[in-house]
């Protein structure tokens, strides 16, 4: 196999550098999700009080029909992620070649079904919903039609990123994410600042979504100088190979498609337009705060990936434990705080209405999210490292039909709470739960250790922070005001994080942490003594 031009892209770093890379890979990806959650945060609420309840439903809604359509990946995008990777470590360029000339083939044609699927979703799909206004049921369809047109346009160029992803070049990953996150989320408020509706602002989410990923294919092109575009490297019995490994992340995609997308869609056509968004507003509040966990998990996977390739299982079972205690650890103020002052918070950044609906979601909501998302989503990203993702496809897949049943049967009696409980207590169950088993059993590891080592000390570190902030609310500070909020929020980020950078941090991570805010700081002083 033909190594050409390998010295213009440099292997995968030694050993002794892995701890260093994988956190500053981590730290990009934090300052993007830092990012995302000002803007989620700030621009959010404008957004969903410019739409009002029924058009902001709407907007939820739209979107959770138009990713449905990412049915059509098949589990190609985590294959593409699994190969380059895989033949990165081997330095293998050409190999590279035919798994990027093969995918791209293939997303192209992906592409134009996923653009007839838009028109039939469009053409057929406005009926099925409680929406009031003629005007508001013309603007669903064309904003399916923009959205959906625009996500197939797109498909082909999303690969990059993945291919960015199996270089673990999250630099790059970060300012195309960036990018496309300040053009839509700016471009939204600003087009209805001045007065632009829906169909506008499928635009510009479009528009954010063509720069990301023009970005992202010269970011990746800049670090694979031998990338070639040839039908000499298409290989069809490389499909296959992709699709023996993607099916079960397929599995896992639509499973997913079911439990984010399924419970607004169904919440649609149950009840009104607005009881889309009164779900969705605090599901979305948490998603932007543990968005920084999901995107640990692009590091994780990848490098998971370079581990086995090595043989080196320990160090995954131990990456595992402690990453999943650090997004534990990093989540636990918010979730304390929210359940302490998160009604009153949704009440002061939105309004009474918002309050009273999405008040009684968050304490089930921040609860499950901590066990089955910030306590766990890097173990299913490392199943993916280690290829054995095939059974927690297939318990997603089992969480996401019981999660539909469940909602059809409570939610005409229980409403939007009955919805929230019966998908929390699955996502424990199964996110939580099973798949923590899983990685376990995959490297033949103690389970009860495990969960021990992810939940003990960030959990015996919170509960006298949580019990110290509701004694205080109790004394008077009822957080009813902006300065009260903000003042209580700052207290729980600092109760926690002080004891937990010595309770929760090994000595390793600690004195990694200070030498490379010292190396910020003072950056010619460690040149001096390097």
């Amino acid at each position: 196999m033909s190594n050409s031009g390998l010295e213009n892209s440099p292997p995968p770093p030694p050993q002794g550098q892995r701890a260093t890379r994988f956190f500053v890979g981590v730290l990009w990806n934090w300052v993007g999700v830092a990012l995302n959650i000002a803007i989620g945060f700030l621009i959010s609420p404008f957004i969903a009080r410019k739409l009002g309840s029924e058009r902001y439903g709407i907007w939820v809604l739209v979107f959770s029909l138009v990713e449905y359509l990412w049915f059509f990946d098949l589990g190609f995008n985590a294959a593409v992620t699994q190969f380059v990777a895989k033949y990165r470590a081997r330095q293998e360029p050409d190999q590279i070649n035919r798994v990027i000339n093969t995918g791209l083939l293939y997303f192209c044609a992906v592409g134009s079904v996923f653009a007839l699927a838009t028109l039939l979703v469009a053409w057929r799909g406005v009926a099925i919903f409680q929406i009031s206004s003629q005007a508001n049921r013309d603007a669903f369809q064309m904003l399916i039609l923009i959205t959906g047109l625009g996500w197939a346009f797109n498909f082909p160029l999303h690969f990059f990123s993945s291919c960015l992803d199996a270089f673990q070049r999250y630099d790059h990953l970060t300012r195309t994410w960036v990018a496309q996150l300040l053009i839509r989320s700016l471009g939204c408020a600003l087009l209805l600042y001045l007065g632009f509706g829906l169909k506008a602002l499928g635009a510009v989410v479009v528009l954010g979504q063509l720069v990301g990923n023009l970005l992202a294919f010269l970011a990746f092109r800049s670090v694979f100088r031998e990338m070639r575009f040839s039908l000499v490297f298409v290989k069809f019995s490389l499909v296959k190979e992709m699709w023996t490994y993607g099916i079960h992340s397929f599995v896992a995609n639509v499973s997913n498609m079911l439990l984010y997308q399924g419970p607004p869609v169904m919440i649609g056509h149950w009840r009104p337009a607005a009881f889309v968004g009164y779900y969705t507003f605090p599901f979305r509040m948490l998603q932007y705060s543990v968005d920084g966990i999901s995107r640990v998990g692009f590091v994780t996977r990848s490098n998971v990936a370079e581990m086995q390739a090595k043989g080196d299982e320990r160090a995954v079972y131990n990456l595992g434990l402690h990453l999943n205690r650090y997004c534990v650890s990093l989540f636990a103020p918010l979730a304390i705080f929210l359940l302490v002052y998160g009604t009153e918070l949704i009440r002061r950044w939105m309004n009474q209405e918002f309050a009273t609906q999405c008040g009684p979601l968050l304490p089930v909501m921040t609860v499950t999210t901590l066990f089955a998302v910030a306590g766990q989503y890097n173990s299913g990203s490392m199943l993916y490292g280690l290829s054995r993702h095939d059974r927690m496809a297939k318990g997603l897949l089992v969480e996401g039909v019981l999660g539909m049943i469940g909602i059809w049967l409570l939610l005409p009696h229980y409403g939007i709470l009955g919805v929230a409980w019966i998908a929390g207590i699955l996502a424990v169950l199964n996110r939580g739960l099973y798949v923590p088993w899983l990685v376990c059993r995959a490297l033949q590891s103690s389970f009860l250790g495990y969960m021990r080592g992810i939940y003990l000390r960030p959990l015996l570190t919170g509960i006298p922070v949580f019990l110290l902030i509701h004694f205080i609310k109790a004394g008077g500070v009822s957080g009813q005001t902006w300065p009260q909020l903000i003042l209580m929020g700052s207290l729980t980020a600092l109760c926690f994080f002080l004891p937990a950078f010595f309770t929760c941090a090994t000595r390793e991570h600690r004195k990694l942490i200070v030498e490379w805010v010292l190396a910020r700081l003072f950056p010619h002083k460690t040149a001096t003594v390097a």
